[in-house]
């Protein structure tokens, strides 16, 4: 059931975005001897300038509300946890993914897909801590902020001495677009890739599929997602439904 305070995430995520003017873009790091240390195209780096530009806006939704919010390590689901400070143990987990563009020989964006967690440890085991902060009874919401952009070839990190301007400096992506939605109004109906566990969103060529969350889903609800995934097997082959309504046939049998 959604927490009535986050009924709106969506929303005043999306406000903050906007009253702070965000494009996302980040030159490099700055240190205290006044050198700015370039970042290159490496994936992993760039996820990780996306998670720290979304970190001060979910905490000021949080503190809205006065929620609590804590950090979870690389590994670990989710990357945000909200908790209510009255001892409540309906947490709000906060998910950020990131991808960029492929495009086709004739110039099309290629179908994107972002992986959402693995389907074989706290969804298959959702009373304990395995690879989640707490167990995943206690989170009543679960949140996607998801991140597509272009990468810019031919920038290598680089360090530069900071003179006070940013000339020189170029942002190795660009032409940034995001969309926060419910994980389950986005969650697809097969692993992200065929050669792991991991749950895989709906595979779209257009962002705005993801913001309107019009995954097999949306209409059933998180209950159903969740048994879909619980429920599918380890090994392909032993699969007995490939969509929601074979699922929910095979479920009522069972």
């Amino acid at each position: 059931m959604t927490l009535l305070a986050f009924t709106k995430f969506k929303q005043r995520f999306e406000e903050k975005v906007s009253s702070y003017n965000l494009d996302w873009r980040v030159f490099g790091f700055l240190t205290p001897s006044g050198r700015i240390y370039q970042i290159g195209t490496d994936t992993k780096v760039i996820s990780t300038v996306f998670e720290a530009l979304v970190a001060p806006l979910v905490k000021e939704i949080a503190d809205e509300h006065g929620y609590l919010v804590e950090f979870s390590e690389q590994t670990v689901y989710p990357d945000f946890t909200l908790s209510p400070p009255d001892g409540e143990k309906a947490r709000v987990a906060i998910d950020v993914k990131t991808t960029y563009r492929r495009f086709s020989t004739k110039g099309n964006i290629v179908p994107f897909r972002y992986t959402l967690g693995s389907y074989t440890s706290f969804l298959r085991s959702p009373g304990a801590k395995k690879n989640i902060k707490y167990p995943y009874i206690e989170y009543s919401d679960h949140w996607t902020i998801g991140f597509i952009y272009a990468r810019i070839e031919g920038i290598a990190a680089k360090v530069y001495e900071y003179s006070g301007n940013l000339a020189g400096l170029t942002c190795p992506y660009g032409n940034v677009e995001f969309f926060v939605q419910e994980k389950y109004k986005i969650v697809g109906l097969t692993p992200a890739s065929g050669n792991t566990t991991n749950i895989g969103s709906f595979p779209t060529n257009n962002i705005l599929d993801l913001r309107d969350g019009i995954g097999p889903f949306a209409k059933h609800g998180k209950d159903v997602c969740d048994e879909y995934w619980r429920n599918y097997p380890r090994v392909s082959g032993d699969r007995k439904y490939s969509t929601v309504e074979e699922f929910l046939k095979w479920h009522k049998l069972r």
